[in-house]
């Protein structure tokens, strides 16, 4: 009876590379002959190795011969390789990442956000590829279409961001009106990406928000400025009902009638203080504070019979001025 060969598994070249960069980093000047007696590789692949090390992560003026020891070291010993996607669920991981960041496609970072991921795992065995597709293509995520994204627009915006310069641009349906900004930050929310910004403008002087598909003939001005401490949307915006902030710090109150529209509500964090009430009529009692009055009567408003609103009195009203307008509607059907 034939005993069965083994098969010699080998290293890929993500591997080889990663233990090659380890022995050069804990070893006394590793030769060729070294990382090929470790890797069980040939020298020349050896050799082609030291070349992607150098050229594809990093090294190239770090990895250093020494001719007198006749090996290698690093210039810079606390330099390593990142140890990238070494794992199936690793690359399950990075496959399902790619695959949200196609939420934010139509803009320049999204591209190179997919080279990356690519380029991570492209070294892994092809088994560990196809099962990590197989998981990733059951596992969906869903969102608005993002918007189509001018790429000098974005560019530019970036640009002013990081040296924090003053930018001017026309905004769709403001005629021939110029905006000078502090360009704060860039948020991305439900589709639309758009500028979160201080309006200089004698006549406005206010934090605005612009969707850049409306931003036109934009420019950077020589002029910086410093930006504030307190500068990001998430300090400054009390509750997650949508991209806006009020004026005023609203202290709300909320009937909820429905057990299922009650549990779905209760799922979210709405904000940071929201707390649920049980009544004796079997209702509940949401109470919340919030700066973004609009966002929150959409959110009533979209839960129709089943939410009302107590509290404050400009919630109350307006949501029944609303409920009003559209009993009007539906006695006209």
């Amino acid at each position: 009876m034939k005993k069965n060969k083994i098969r010699k598994q080998f290293l890929s070249g993500f591997e080889r590379i990663l233990k090659i960069d380890y022995m050069i980093s804990h070893m006394h000047y590793p030769s060729v002959e070294d990382f090929a007696r470790e890797t069980e590789a040939s020298v020349a692949t050896i050799n082609r190795d030291l070349r992607d090390l150098r050229l594809k992560f990093g090294a190239e003026d770090i990895l250093q011969y020494d001719r007198n020891e006749k090996g290698f070291y690093y210039s810079q010993p606390s330099f390593r390789i990142p140890a990238m996607l070494t794992s199936e669920k690793q690359i399950i991981a990075a496959q399902l990442m790619s695959n949200l960041l196609k939420l934010i496609k139509n803009t320049p970072i999204y591209s190179q956000a997919i080279e990356v991921f690519t380029s991570l795992s492209e070294d892994l065995d092809g088994n560990s590829k196809i099962k990590a597709k197989k998981l990733s293509n059951r596992i969906l995520f869903l969102g608005m279409e993002p918007v189509k994204i001018d790429n000098e627009i974005w560019e530019k915006l970036e640009d002013a961001m990081s040296k924090n310069n003053y930018i001017k641009f026309n905004y769709e349906g403001y005629g021939d009106q110029k905006f000078v900004v502090q360009p704060w930050q860039l948020i991305y929310s439900q589709g639309m990406w758009s500028l979160y910004a201080y309006n200089q403008n004698p006549d406005i002087k206010d934090i605005r928000f612009y969707n850049l598909p409306g931003i036109k003939n934009l420019e950077l001005l020589k002029e910086t400025f410093t930006l504030p401490e307190d500068y990001e949307y998430t300090k400054r915006a009390k509750g997650n009902f949508r991209r806006y902030i009020g004026k005023e710090l609203l202290r709300c109150k909320i009937k909820i009638t429905s057990e299922k529209t009650l549990n779905y509500i209760k799922t979210y964090k709405w904000t940071d203080d929201q707390k649920f009430k049980k009544q004796d009529d079997g209702s509940t009692i949401m109470t919340f504070t919030s700066n973004q009055d609009y966002p929150i009567l959409g959110w009533v408003l979209s839960h129709g019979m089943y939410v009302q609103p107590l509290e404050p009195k400009w919630l109350v009203d307006e949501w029944r001025e609303n409920v009003k307008s559209m009993a009007k509607l539906a006695d006209g059907v």
